[in-house]
């Protein structure tokens, strides 16, 4: 069994193999009922007697097929696309079955379409557990088939051999498409992450801060909470880069983010907002616990040791905060503009300061 992600990356795995599934196969239905009534020619063939009642098996099977795939097709029920697609693979087995019971001759040749349609399987199937699960289905039906129908021994051995070996056939297949699909999606996030994540302080980039920071926004109007935008400036970094080179600059901003990290909650959102700006979103906030937990950031960056800086570093912040939000966007922004303007107030009346909008 290939291994799996951890429990959460996990579920974006299903999630985007789910969607995957559903706009990929959202009209391949057809091409399982072709395949079905497509097997009419050879019953003709091999039995030119009892071809009909084999073909109206398959007309009916084929109907049920097409009319599964018509509901997934319905708006809003794109979703049920991956359960709807296992019931089709087995009313395909079923049909396929069946109508080859209905030939004196031929039935060997007709359980070929029953390997046919197991073979579809990988494709519909989300990972390795969920295809083992499939065959499993597949398995049983077709047991309980042979079990309760005219089949002499014969026919079973060479039936049993023939599904063996399309699910074996199927199992493999199904794990090199899901080794691919997991390093395929272990690529996009990886390339995902690195698009987020300022490569010098391992925290989430601008353009991370200004995606992440509206669904912050909407969840707090969601739930009716407030939240606090904290946004904070090294200070005298010019300098720092003139008299201790940009090594000590880039230093100097990784200590920084480490410091502040250590200084938030986990739950807190923290990231680089540019040069040597630090955002950090605080849910579920209000005005003076975010001005606490400035002060916080604040005391712990000038209590830091900082080895290309003797005499330190200190930063200026400002705290911004919507105590009810009703409009997502226009509250996310007017976090911005108010904190970057209150930081501008703390630099200018002598940096290593909070401020924030008086009550």
């Amino acid at each position: 069994m290939q291994k799996r992600f951890a429990p959460e990356t996990e579920r974006e795995f299903v999630a985007s193999r789910i969607a995957g599934l559903v706009a990929v196969n959202l009209n391949t239905f057809w091409s399982i009922a072709i395949v079905v009534m497509g097997f009419s020619a050879w019953d003709w063939f091999a039995d030119p007697v009892n071809w009909l009642s084999a073909f109206w098996i398959r007309l009916t099977g084929t109907a049920l097929i097409v009319a599964t795939g018509l509901v997934q097709k319905l708006p809003g029920k794109a979703n049920r696309l991956v359960i709807l697609a296992k019931v089709r693979l087995l009313t395909a087995v079923v049909t396929a079955f069946v109508a080859a019971l209905m030939l004196d001759r031929g039935y060997g040749y007709g359980v070929a379409g029953i390997v046919v349609i197991i073979l579809t399987g990988p494709y519909v199937a989300i990972d390795g557990r969920d295809l083992l699960a499939t065959n499993i289905a597949v398995l049983v039906a077709i047991s309980l088939l042979m079990i309760t129908s005219p089949v002499s021994g014969f026919d079973i051995v060479g039936t049993l051999v023939f599904v063996l070996l399309a699910v074996a056939a199927s199992t493999l297949l199904g794990r090199v498409i899901e080794v691919s699909n997991r390093r395929a999606f272990a690529l996009d996030l990886e390339l995902h992450r690195d698009a987020r994540t300022d490569s010098l302080t391992g925290l989430d980039n601008r353009r991370a801060m200004e995606e992440r920071g509206p669904i912050e926004m909407k969840r707090a109007q969601r739930f009716g909470t407030p939240v606090s935008l904290i946004l904070c400036d090294l200070d005298h970094f010019k300098a720092i880069n003139d008299k201790h080179g940009h090594e000590a600059g880039d230093a100097a901003l990784r200590t920084v983010a480490r410091v502040l990290r250590g200084a938030l909650r986990e739950t807190d959102l923290l990231g680089r907002w540019g040069g040597e700006e630090f955002m950090a979103v605080l849910a579920d906030t209000t005005a003076r616990p975010a001005v606490e937990v400035a002060e916080r950031m604040r005391s712990a960056v000038q209590s830091a040791k900082f080895d290309d800086l003797p005499g330190g570093a200190t930063i200026s912040l400002g705290v911004s905060t919507a105590d009810q939000v009703t409009a997502p966007g226009a509250a996310w922004d007017s976090l911005i503009k108010e904190a970057d303007q209150l930081l501008y107030q703390a630099k200018k009346e002598g940096r290593n300061r909070v401020i924030y909008t008086q009550a």
